[in-house]
C-alpha cells in the first residue's frame, strides 16, 4: 500500500475494466484495476493522480450535507463494529481523572467530568487506549502462528492511528497496523498481518510476493475483498 497517500483508498480488480481508471467518492477512492495488469503499476497510476484525487474529493464533501463523510460521533446510543460485529457503545461520566474502558459484549466507556466540548475526544482516546493494547495481543497470537513457517519475524508489533494504510513493514522488519483493523472481521487482521510479514522477504508486490500469502492463507483474497469493498468506509466512519 502506498506509504503517503493521504486518502482512503480502495482497489478493485475487474475483468472487463481496458484501462486504469479512479472512482472518486466523498467517503474515499477506489482504484479499478484490469484484471491482467500488476499491483505495483496500478499504484503508480494513483500516485500519479493523487492531486487531481484529492481535489475531487473536497468539491464532493463541499456538496454533502454538513453532517455527512463526518466521523461517527461517540456517544451512548451509537455502535461500533467490533471484530465485524456491531456492539452497542455506552458513555457515562465520574470524577476520576482517568478514562476506563470496559468491554462484555459492549463497550462502556467512562471518561472524566470536565469541559462537555472534549468529551468525545476523551472517549475517542480512551478507546484507542483500550484497542491499542487488545490489538496488540491479538497481533503477537498471529505473528507466533505464522512467522516461523518461513522465518518471517517481525522485529516489533506497533499499533498506531493511520489515515489512509492497514499496516506497513519498515526497513528493520517493524510491523505497523492500523487500531481499525480490531473493527474488521477477525479474519481481515490476519490477513493484513500476514501481508506485512510476508514484506519482511518480499519489499514489493509481485507475484512471489503473493505466492508467499497464499501459502500462509490460500483463501487470502476475500479478506483483501473485504477491505477494498469496506475499507474506505470503515476509514471514513472512525477516522
Amino acid at each position: 500500500m502506498p506509504h503517503d497517500f493521504p486518502l482512503p483508498y480502495g482497489i478493485r480488480y475487474s475483468r472487463r475494466a481496458t484501462r486504469l481508471r479512479l472512482i472518486v467518492k466523498a467517503s474515499g477512492v477506489e482504484l479499478v484495476v484490469p484484471s491482467a495488469l500488476g499491483e505495483e503499476r496500478a499504484l503508480e497510476f494513483l500516485q500519479r493522480h493523487r492531486a487531481w484525487a484529492e481535489r475531487k474529493m473536497v468539491e464532493l464533501q463541499g456538496r454533502l450535507p454538513t453532517h455527512a463523510g463526518l466521523p461517527q460521533r461517540l456517544e451512548t446510543g451509537a455502535t461500533l463494529p467490533f471484530q465485524g460485529r456491531e456492539v452497542p457503545l455506552v458513555v457515562q461520566g465520574a470524577r476520576d481523572r482517568r478514562a476506563r474502558v470496559e468491554f462484555d459484549g459492549r463497550f462502556l466507556i467512562t471518561v472524566p467530568v470536565t469541559d462537555p466540548a472534549q468529551t468525545e475526544w476523551r472517549v475517542r482516546m480512551a478507546l484507542f487506549g483500550w484497542v491499542k493494547v487488545w490489538l496488540a495481543g491479538e497481533a503477537a497470537q498471529l505473528a507466533a502462528q505464522h512467522a516461523g513457517k518461513f522465518g518471517l519475524q517481525p522485529r516489533e508489533i506497533r499499533v498506531k492511528r493511520m489515515r489512509s494504510r492497514w499496516g506497513s513493514c519498515g526497513p528493520g522488519n517493524d510491523v505497523n497496523l492500523n487500531w481499525l483493523l480490531a473493527f474488521t472481521p477477525p479474519g481481515v487482521l490476519e490477513y493484513v498481518m500476514v501481508h506485512e510479514l510476508c514484506h519482511i522477504r518480499h519489499r514489493d508486490h509481485s507475484a512471489r510476493f503473493w505466492d508467499l500469502v497464499a501459502r500462509h492463507l490460500p483463501g487470502y483474497l476475500e479478506q483483501r475483498q473485504w477491505l477494498q469493498r469496506h475499507g474506505a468506509e470503515l476509514l471514513r466512519r472512525l477516522a
